[in-house]
């Protein structure tokens, strides 16, 4: 598709120039009349030099995520074919048989503001630009004929949808539904409800820390914090941990996680808690230390920077208590998903915890989400998961 609007940029250093594919309001000059909102737009530098095309939005401080920087390469629906088929041909060399994977990252796969996530046969898109919409009939098909899913279904109940003037519309877009579904995890089966679950279902970025967690698990005393619907804990208590509790504020997370561990013959060994888990780790740590393992993995506390102060407090508040749980010589497994939030500020914080704590901690590894979430070096917010693993001393 041939873009109809230019847009200049006012700015001689940006991100933009150093490879991101985002640029923000007030980096360059609005075109008059709303021209191109919605829509693909060609951008060049204050020197009329060619930039790349991209999709135009002013309503988001992001106002435009570019597509590609190639003057000779034309936006339409086999550019998009190609991008995915490159997308899934990187996924086949890192994830091997997973039957659930995340197929397209936005733009770590170059296509901004397209999720498509796979769990089993199913396929679950988020469409989160509007420049997207013309293209959709191409993407679905291009995803029907590489993957020859069950259905699609389109999950659209979220903020930023609103922004790009979105409806907030759940919909199966294409063949029939099928949830819940059920998927495979370090040896546990899950029932993964794609209509209601957080994200798309799942959190599949976790999936290789879960995997850790599993192979750590054998003979410990373990606990899960915001467990959702119990991915860390099944993993730990298949792998042959003694005991586990699981605590989360949502009831309905909590009754799907004592169903996935009765139906994989875990459920003697664990512990469901409908519980506020920052209340839980404060009543449980005046007890003292009690556990060989414990998992956080607790929602974005913040998810713009004017939150990020109080967003630290609330993981220093987590991990002190979590620390305080967890016996001489035990492992804590604590991670955070709030890209403003930055690995050091995250390591920082947890050292501070462990300070008031009166504990000895040691990062044993620094990990992140998996490779079917892929990481721009020039986009540092495409690195949003950071996860630690500490070694609790006395």
């Amino acid at each position: 598709m041939e873009t109809q609007t230019t847009i200049r940029l006012n700015v001689k250093t940006a991100r933009v120039f150093e490879g991101s594919p985002w640029i923000y309001r007030g980096q360059f000059v609005p075109p008059k009349d709303n021209e191109g909102v919605g829509s693909l737009v060609t951008v060049v530098d204050s020197h009329n030099r060619f930039v790349g095309r991209g999709f135009y939005n002013p309503q988001s401080v992001i106002a435009i995520r570019l597509l590609t920087r190639r003057h000779d390469e034309t936006i339409d629906g086999p550019w998009f074919a190609r991008k995915i088929r490159s997308a899934l041909h990187s996924r086949a060399s890192w994830i091997g048989s997973r039957d659930a994977y995340r197929v397209v990252n936005s733009e770590a796969d170059g296509i901004a503001g397209l999720i498509v996530d796979k769990y089993g046969p199913m396929l679950v898109i988020e469409v989160l630009s509007r420049g997207l919409v013309p293209f959709m009939p191409e993407i679905l098909d291009t995803l029907v004929n590489l993957m020859h899913p069950t259905g699609i279904y389109e999950r659209g109940d979220v903020p930023v949808r609103d922004r790009e003037g979105l409806p907030r519309t759940n919909q199966l877009v294409f063949g029939r539904m099928e949830s819940p579904v059920f998927i495979h995890e370090h040896g546990v089966t899950l029932s993964i409800d794609l209509t209601g679950g957080q994200k798309t279902g799942h959190f599949l970025d976790q999936y290789e820390n879960r995997g850790r967690v599993a192979s750590m698990a054998a003979g410990k005393v373990a606990f899960d914090a915001f467990c959702h619907t119990g991915g860390f804990g099944l993993a730990a208590a298949y792998h042959g941990a003694t005991s586990l509790v699981e605590v989360d504020i949502d009831e309905a997370a909590i009754a799907q996680a004592r169903r996935n561990a009765t139906a994989n013959g875990l459920s003697e060994r664990m512990t469901f808690i409908t519980a506020n888990a920052f209340d839980w780790l404060r009543t449980a740590s005046v007890q003292g230390s009690q556990f060989d393992l414990g998992v956080l993995d607790p929602p974005a506390f913040t998810k713009s920077r004017d939150a990020v102060a109080g967003a630290l407090k609330g993981y220093k508040e987590i991990n002190l208590r979590a620390i305080k749980l967890i016996r001489p010589g035990g492992i804590l497994v604590t991670s955070s998903c709030s890209y403003h939030v930055s690995e050091a500020d995250f390591i920082g914080v947890v050292g501070d915890a462990a300070k008031d704590a009166k504990r000895h901690v040691k990062i044993m590894e620094i990990r992140g989400q998996g490779p079917d979430h892929p990481i721009l070096p020039a986009l540092p917010e495409s690195r949003y998961l950071k996860c630690l693993i500490l070694e609790v001393g006395e």
